[in-house]
C-alpha cells in the first residue's frame, strides 16, 4: 500500500477512537449534570429528556418535532438546563 493508504487508513483509525472517546466523555457529561438519557444502540444515540436524539460520537443532537440540528454535549447540557432558552 502507498503512502497515502497509510495515511488514510491512520486518519480513519483516529477518527474511529476519537468518536469511541466522545461516547465515553458524553455520556459521563450527562450524568454529571443530571441529565437523563437512555442509551440506545450500545451507546451510539442517546435519547435525552425523552425528546432530545444524541449521537455522541458525533456530537450531534436533534430536538424531536424541530429539524435544526446542533452540535455539542455542553451546548446539549446547557440547552437542557436551561430549558430550551438557548435556542
Amino acid at each position: 500500500m502507498g503512502d497515502m493508504g497509510e495515511i488514510f487508513n491512520a486518519m480513519k483509525e483516529a477518527s474511529k477512537e476519537k468518536r469511541a472517546s466522545n461516547r465515553v466523555e458524553s455520556s459521563q457529561l450527562l450524568t454529571k449534570a443530571n441529565i437523563l438519557y437512555e442509551t440506545k444502540n450500545l451507546g451510539a444515540h442517546l435519547i435525552v429528556n425523552g425528546d432530545i436524539d444524541f449521537w455522541p460520537g458525533t456530537g450531534l443532537w436533534i430536538v424531536r418535532g424541530n429539524s435544526k440540528k446542533r452540535r455539542g454535549v455542553r451546548k446539549l447540557i446547557r440547552y437542557v438546563s436551561d430549558k430550551g432558552d438557548t435556542e
